[in-house]
Parts: structure tokens; C-alpha cells; sequence
């Protein structure tokens, strides 16, 4: 694949973790919960009890903050901490298998999930439930709750360093028991320290005559209902290397065994991290080999924050508008040009789980020929313009256009909204002084900033991610030749895994090569587009000023309007610069009237004397001609 810049066309000219187990609701036994009941599995039937208590939304309330008026309709933070806390019903997920691969599902009331291999459940049975829980699927597919031993061990360390009994720390995950004695069987401690042994693997085999259970005992296993613990434990006992192994060994030789038997899975938060981490896994070139360690450094350099406003050239599927939206929280405002006229469709972002309410204040799309302020739309009102033109419609045309079905009405009215739409986005657009420009398309970047770089503010930030190194070379060299531009550089991040384990802590083996490359500069102003922006601002503070001015004044007195200090401070404080600035206009305009008066006094001065001596040489010529006559 040619990383030039011919493949790079130019613009068409027309983590939030899971939720810990601190966060789940308080159980109703005591702190004496034994090890054995805290590691017991949760049947479905009490999990009624724990949904129902745990899906309680808070209401969402109107806020307010000071110098600007936000809508009763923005997501609160409760709701938005429900996004990555519960899950929800018709909305994605993210499973997390036994073998260590991600999977993404769309739950549905009353839908069967089905994992392949390791079986299928009920999505009634996990809506509802917290993120980060890990689940196995029993018989008749039904779902247990299952802890995790390195979660025991946690709470056991704990529980010997600040005196704290391990029912203490169980006690607060909660409704982690059944009426069975028999507490589930713990899953692999991958954790502990290797012991010290003699054993060797150089007279260790691997073909297959070691194990004396066949596929077909296991398959027979299987059918009989035999849980997947206890197949690993046949077949630890059916093999006759195993006790030759090494301590590591024997680790990865378990740890294989229970990644293709035991039906087990784990729902992740849908936050940034995981959903890059499962596109990124298991399409790259979808996402344009953006890892998420790349997508953070993005983010970072654009300093995207809340109440920003963002420029996005996405072409990664909406992976990178998903994650400037997760970080304004329903508060900013994300402008994302695309190719059609329609809103684009970005698969990655609906496994966000955006709700409407989230986005419709804070995303905004338009296509680049919108951004042409020459453009005029051609599909709304098309009819009237074209009868307008010709000026000759007949009175039959006349009425078949009183006569349109419902359905036709219908469409017209939704175009006139997409056009009504499209001019609020382009008012926005052309209003400029937007924060940053985030870029992540198979454009040509320089073509893409000389589009668009008038829209970006003062020391906003220009960041372009690319899975090539020569386009960014060149729209660096392109750059650093502007004045617009400073603190330009190209960097590539770097990540590398690591196992972090007692006695084998090492780097992976198997990694992804490369993230791809971030081109990154900020904008500076010229001296006239500068001095005009100022302006502009201190015009737009003074209409503010006036209308609280204005605003006050109408109110009545007995109730005043909410932060009444903070506008008046406001408006005596634009009312002094709008005095201070007027005294200066009255100061150099009387200055100019009394210069233009003086120059006026010594024109008529010299005009007077000039009439003076004009009238007295006419009075001497004239005498002498008098007294000949």
C-alpha cells in the first residue's frame, strides 16, 4: 500500500472503567459472610431482586451555569455515569470471552445471545445488571454470577494488612449468595508465585499421546452436562506430562484448557478504551489503524474538554466524533463535516450507546460543499424556485399543489426542517473560533486545512491522524512555509504490553507494529484577522450587556433574575468599557470639531480681507471716471 500522497484525495470542492464493586448496592446479610458463600454463584432468580434495585435512574434536572444559560434538556452527570455503569435494553455491548477476544452484541428484550462455542443466554437475564461482572452459562442457559479468585486474594491481602475480615470485604459486592453449601469452584490463580520445583519439559512431547481422554470422551462429557471445571480437572487427571511440567508450564497448560471449555463471559463498559480496543482488534484498516494509545494522544493535543467547540473530519467509521463526544459529556459542540448531504452513517458510533437526548445539542453535521458560502441548497423548495423562475405556473399546476397527499406534505415538511437544519450548521460553521480541527480521513491534510483553517480560533489546535507518514511530511513542510502556524511536529506513538506476573514478567510476544502517525500545530491569528475578532467579541458583549441592561429593567423588582450579581457585574463592567470608549469618541471628535471651527474662522478671515480689498480698488478706479464725466 502506497503511502503517498496519490493515495490521499483531496476534499470534494463541492474511559470510564467498570463499575467497582464498592458501586453495587449494599447486600442484605451481615458482615459474617463466609469466603465460601462471597465465591458462590448468584442464580437468576435472585438477580431479579438486584436489577430491580439497581436500574433505578435518577430524574434528570435542569442546571444552570453561570454566564450562559444551559437547556433543562442536557444530560446530567447521573446519566450519564448510567451509560457505562448499567446495562441497558436496546443498546450494544461488548462481551468479553474465555479465550480473550472481544465480541459485540446489541441486546434486545427477550433476544438469545449467542456466543458459538460457549453457548447462548437470555438478555433479559443481564439488562439491568452492572458493567464488569462476569457471568457462566449454566444449564438450560441460564447465567450464574461467579467471582473471581484474584479478587479473593485481593480481598484476603487486605483483610491481613488493616484487620479486616474477608466477609467485611465481600459484604459490600453484595447478593453474592445462593442456597447452595457448595460454593462455585474458583477460577484459575494466575497471580500467585510460582513455587520452586525440579521439574523439566525437555522430555516432554507434544503430540498428542500424553492425554488419555479422546475429542470423543470430551464430547461425551459435554452432552452429559459436565461443567467445564470439571472437564479441566479430567483431563489435568488424564494427563500423564502434566505433573513433569514446570510451574509455568503447567500455568499456560491450564490456562489454555479454560479458555476453550469453560462458558464464561464478562460485559465491558462501553466507554472509549473498549470500543477502540475491539474495533481496532478486529478490523484495523476500518478504523484506519487508530490504537487506542494514538486516539488518546489526539484527544490530548486538541485539549478536547467540556463546552468546546470541535471541527471532526471523521473517516474512521465515527470512532473519533464518539470519543470527542464522550469527553464534552453533552455539553460543547462537535462539527463534523462529511461527503453526502445526508448525516453519515457511523456504525463505531452507535456502540456508544449515545442516547438522543445526548447528542442532539452537541453533534452537528454538515457535507464540504456547505461550507462554500456561495452554496445554495437545490433540494428544498425546488418546486416553488423553479415556478418562481418561469413566472408562468398554470392554475391547474396551482391546484395539484393545494391537492398533495398527506404523505407528500409529510416529505415536504421534513425537507424544509433538513434545510432549516443545514443553515443553523453552516451559521455555525462560518460563526468560527472553533477550539481545534481533529482529523482522521483518507483526504489530503493540507487540502483539508486550507478548507477550514479560517474556521479554527486562536491558539486552537490542528491534529491529523494518518496510518501514513508521507502525507503529514508534506503537510508539515506545508506548515512550517505558513505564518499561521507554530509549534508544528509529527509524532508516532508507541505502546508496548506487558505480563506482569511474579517470577515472569516480560513484554508480549505478539503486538501490533504501529499506531500510525499524528501531525500537530496551533493556530495563530494575523494582526487584521485578529484586531477584527476583538472587535467582533467586544460588539457581541456589549449587545449582551444591553440586553440584561434591558432585561432588568422590564423584571420586576420584587424578583429579580437568576445570578442577578454576576449580570449586573457584567454589565457595569461592559457599560464602563462601552464609557470609557465613548468619552474617547466624544474626546477626539470634539478635538476634530474644534480644529475644523478654527480652520473655518481663518478662511473667513482671509475672505473678508479679500472682499475688503477687492471693494476698495473698485471705489478708487471708479472715482476719476466720475469727475470727468
Amino acid at each position: 500500500m502506497d503511502g503517498g500522497s496519490s493515495t490521499e484525495p483531496a476534499p470534494p470542492s463541492a474511559s470510564t472503567a467498570a463499575m467497582s464493586a464498592q458501586q453495587h448496592p449494599q447486600p442484605t446479610n451481615t458482615a459474617s459472610t463466609s469466603m465460601a458463600s462471597a465465591a458462590a454463584p448468584l442464580t437468576m432468580n435472585d438477580q431479579v431482586t438486584a436489577s430491580s434495585s439497581t436500574s433505578t435512574r435518577p430524574a434528570i434536572n435542569p442546571r444552570s451555569r453561570r454566564g450562559r444559560n444551559v437547556p433543562a434538556s442536557r444530560v446530567t452527570s447521573d446519566a450519564l455515569r448510567s451509560r457505562v455503569t448499567y446495562i441497558a435494553p436496546t443498546s450494544h455491548i461488548i462481551l468479553k470471552l474465555p479465550s480473550g477476544r472481544l465480541k459485540s452484541t446489541e441486546l434486545a428484550p427477550g433476544k438469545q445471545v449467542n456466543l458459538g462455542k460457549f453457548g447462548s443466554f437470555k438478555a433479559d437475564d443481564i439488562i439491568g445488571m452492572p458493567f464488569g461482572f462476569t457471568y457462566e452459562i449454566a444449564d438450560a442457559n441460564t447465567l450464574k454470577l461467579v467471582m473471581n479468585s484474584t479478587l479473593a486474594e485481593l480481598g484476603k491481602s487486605r483483610s491481613e494488612q488493616h484487620g479486616r475480615t474477608v466477609g467485611d470485604i465481600f459484604a459490600t459486592v453484595g447478593l453474592l449468595t445462593t442456597d447452595s453449601p457448595c460454593p462455585l469452584p474458583p477460577l484459575r490463580s494466575s497471580h500467585a508465585p510460582a513455587e520452586e520445583t525440579d521439574a523439566t519439559n525437555e522430555n516432554i512431547h507434544d503430540d498428542g499421546t500424553a492425554q488419555k481422554l479422546t475429542y470423543v470422551d470430551i464430547q461425551a462429557l459435554k452432552e452429559a452436562g459436565i461443567t467445564g471445571r470439571e472437564i479441566i480437572q479430567k483431563q489435568l487427571e488424564g494427563s500423564e506430562s502434566f505433573k513433569d511440567r514446570t510451574v509455568y508450564s503447567q500455568a499456560k497448560y491450564v490456562q489454555r484448557k479454560e479458555q476453550k471449555h469453560l462458558k464464561l463471559f464478562t460485559p465491558l463498559s462501553p466507554d472509549l478504551g473498549t470500543i477502540c480496543k475491539y474495533n481496532f482488534e478486529k478490523n484495523p484498516d476500518k478504523i484506519r489503524w487508530l490504537r487506542p494509545d494514538a486516539l488518546a494522544q489526539c484527544l490530548s493535543f486538541a485539549s478536547v474538554r467540556p463546552g468546546g467547540r470541535y471541527l471532526v473530519v471523521d473517516g474512521v467509521s465515527g470512532l473519533l466524533t464518539g470519543a470527542v463526544l464522550e469527553r464534552l459529556g453533552g455539553d460543547g459542540t462537535v462539527l463534523c463535516i462529511n461527503d453526502a448531504e445526508s448525516p453519515p452513517a457511523f456504525d463505531v458510533l452507535s456502540q456508544f450507546n449515545f442516547s438522543d437526548q445526548y447528542t442532539r445539542h452537541t453533534l452537528k453535521v454538515i457535507h464540504w460543499a456547505a461550507t462554500e458560502r456561495d452554496y445554495r441548497p437545490v433540494f428544498v423548495g425546488q418546486e416553488e424556485q423553479i415556478q418562481a423562475i418561469d413566472g408562468s405556473a398554470s392554475a391547474g399546476a396551482a391546484a395539484q399543489q393545494q391537492g398533495k397527499k398527506a404523505k407528500d406534505k409529510g416529505r415536504e415538511r421534513k425537507r424544509q426542517a433538513t434545510a432549516r437544519e443545514m443553515e443553523r450548521n453552516r451559521a455555525e460553521y462560518f460563526r468560527g473560533d472553533f477550539d481545534a480541527l481533529l482529523v482522521a480521513c483518507h483526504y489530503q491534510p493540507q487540502s483539508i486545512l486550507e478548507r477550514v483553517k479560517g474556521a479554527i480560533g486562536g491558539s486552537g489546535s490542528v491534529v491529523v491522524h494518518s496510518p501514513f507518514l508521507q502525507p503529514l511530511t508534506e503537510c508539515h513542510s506545508h506548515l512550517r512555509a505558513s505564518e499561521e502556524f507554530v509549534n508544528i511536529s509529527v509524532t508516532e506513538p508507541w505502546m508496548r504490553r506487558y505480563q506482569v506476573l511474579p517470577g515472569r514478567t516480560h513484554p508480549e510476544m505478539t503486538t501490533s507494529a504501529t499506531g500510525g502517525f499524528i501531525l500537530h500545530a496551533l493556530r495563530v491569528l494575523p494582526e487584521g484577522e485578529a484586531q477584527a475578532m476583538k472587535e467582533a467579541r467586544q460588539a457581541e458583549l456589549e449587545a449582551l450587556a444591553a440586553a440584561e441592561t434591558e432585561q432588568g429593567a422590564s423584571a420586576p423588582a420584587q424578583a429579580p433574575a437568576p445570578d442577578a450579581g454576576a449580570s449586573a457585574s457584567a454589565t457595569i463592567e461592559a457599560a464602563g468599557k462601552r464609557t470609557g470608549s465613548e468619552d474617547d469618541r466624544e474626546a477626539k471628535r470634539v478635538k476634530r470639531q474644534e480644529g475644523e471651527a478654527a480652520a473655518a474662522t481663518a478662511q473667513d478671515a482671509d475672505a473678508t480681507m479679500d472682499d475688503e480689498v477687492a471693494a476698495a480698488g473698485t471705489a478708487t478706479a471708479g472715482e476719476p471716471a466720475g469727475e470727468t464725466a
